[in-house]
């Protein structure tokens, strides 16, 4: 039996849709914090199992019997190793055969602040003994709007980077790559796959494609991390959309995003989306 945590949030129920669509032999189960929230993938026919990676005890009676585990990283910050290193130390108790992990790109040179959790947690997966597969992310696609806050509608975009390119690749096929891998995990035991898509860009670059896509000049302007996170404090946003947002910058100016690889190619069998793709259907929304 696969087991998916975090199965009602985006990342985990697409990939649990797209393994659906294989039609494999094994079972597939979702782990969710009540019955409520997995009611839509009871329907699909997913079994359901109760967790939190904060209750150790819910974690280890919802790993019973679960041969395969898709361990998606927290999306609470705080105390997200210790969250993990649950999942983790049950699994090993419940006698998990592989774990899939989701991490973030070139995650041991820690250059993002979100580096080191997931350092920490593929330390605490080699530790373990069980056999496991990383799939290092790079920034969803889909986050792009987030990004440019109002740019669209004024012209003008602020944000920190320092110049530095960065890639970002679509999470529908980030759920893809996963369920590929999930579905033959012998064929990616003790591997570690850095997921982004074939090119990085420059904000410049980007303005510039956003520009051409909406018809609309988007003037950017490279900022200080620190006049960025007075800006965000200004407009009376709330502290920890501000961290998170701050967190972003500061992973952009670090160039913790300036990497492509062709590990995702390979995953899907064939070429992932491009940014330049993606403006173009998001500008002409």
């Amino acid at each position: 039996m696969i087991l998916i945590t975090g199965a009602n949030g985006e990342l985990g129920s697409r990939t649990i849709d797209n393994l659906l669509d294989k039609s494999l032999d094994a079972d597939i189960a979702g782990l969710v914090r009540s019955e409520e929230k997995g009611a839509e993938l009871k329907e699909k026919g997913v079994e359901i199992r109760i967790g939190d990676y904060t209750d150790y005890s819910s974690i280890e009676e919802a790993l019973q019997g679960i041969e395969t585990l898709l361990l998606i990283s927290s999306s609470t910050l705080k105390g997200r190793a210790q969250q993990h290193s649950n999942v983790i130390k049950a699994a090993k108790e419940a006698g998990v055969g592989q774990i899939f992990y989701t991490s973030i790109v070139k995650a041991e040179k820690e250059l993002s602040p979100l580096s080191p959790d997931h350092a920490q947690t593929e330390k605490l997966i080699k530790e373990s003994g069980i056999p496991y597969t990383i799939f290092r992310h790079t920034f969803y696609m889909e986050f792009l709007p987030l990004f440019l806050g109002n740019a669209l509608e004024t012209g003008q975009w602020a944000f920190p980077s320092d110049g530095n390119p960065i890639n970002l690749a679509l999470r529908s096929e980030m759920a893809e790559a996963l369920a590929n891998g999930l579905a033959d995990p012998e064929k990616h035991t003790n591997s570690i796959y850095e997921i982004t898509s074939g090119k990085a860009y420059t904000l410049d670059e980007i303005a510039d494609m956003l520009s051409e896509a909406s018809g609309r000049e988007i003037t950017y302007t490279d900022i200080s991390v620190s006049e960025f996170e007075n800006i965000l404090k200004e407009i009376g946003l709330p502290e920890e959309q501000i961290a998170m947002s701050v967190m972003t910058a500061q992973t952009f100016v670090n160039r913790a995003l300036d990497f492509t690889f062709d590990d995702m190619e390979k995953l899907l069998g064939r070429r992932p989306t491009g940014l330049d793709t993606f403006i173009k259907q998001f500008g002409q929304q």
